[in-house]
């Protein structure tokens, strides 16, 4: 009886651990979009709509998305903007948050990055062991002065950890021996942060 409820307790953790995983970003996200467009709506909103003379019903998301997209200009055109620079100086100095803004923003740009920086595609390797299986991301090909020494086309492949994958190991594979697998980056991304929790679904 006694081992019939531990093994009950067990699965009782291993899932609310996993509704934990699920539910603590979507949270997050949402408070945060929430919060974000209450604070726009109070401080925007009375003085234009004094200013046009009329109500505009929806204008803290409409400014909040213009906000964002301008956000995303800058960011996009102007990467060394001094705005972006002071802003980020600034969160170096509080622990909380740059232990948070930091490893977001970088994984945030290595996937979402241009060609030159972004995950090509999602492989599967035999690493560290042969027999053992483990998801990779193709950075770059043809290192020639590899490739000249080995004799095959060689691929750098970055293998991520969990559950920090901006942290990992750059191995150089042939190509002929990784596995193409048919998953999108963002997939694999969060197959990795959670742990094979957030497993992709079949045909996405």
């Amino acid at each position: 009886m006694k081992s019939v409820v531990k093994r009950m307790l067990k699965e009782i953790r291993k899932i609310f651990l996993a509704g934990l995983l699920v539910m603590i970003p979507l949270i997050i996200t949402v408070y945060s979009v929430l919060w974000m467009l209450n604070k726009v709506d109070s401080i925007f909103r009375r003085p234009i709509e004094e200013l046009l003379g009329f109500t505009i019903y929806g204008l803290g998301i409409i400014i909040t998305v213009g906000m964002i997209l301008l956000a995303g200009v800058i960011a996009t055109n102007y990467a060394d903007h001094k705005l972006f620079g002071a802003t980020e100086y600034f969160f170096k100095k509080i622990p909380i948050v740059r232990s948070i803004y930091f490893p977001v923003k970088q994984l945030t740009q290595t996937v979402y990055g241009n060609v030159n920086t972004a995950f090509r595609k999602v492989v599967l390797i035999e690493y560290p062991t042969p027999g053992v299986h483990t998801i990779g991301f193709v950075t770059s090909t043809g290192v020639e002065s590899v490739e000249d020494k080995t004799g095959k086309g060689i691929a750098c492949v970055f293998i991520p950890t969990t559950p920090n994958p901006t942290s990992g190991t750059l191995v150089l594979v042939p190509e002929e021996d990784m596995i193409v697998l048919d998953m999108c980056v963002e997939d694999a991304v969060k197959l990795v942060v959670s742990g094979g929790i957030a497993k992709p679904s079949n045909g996405e």
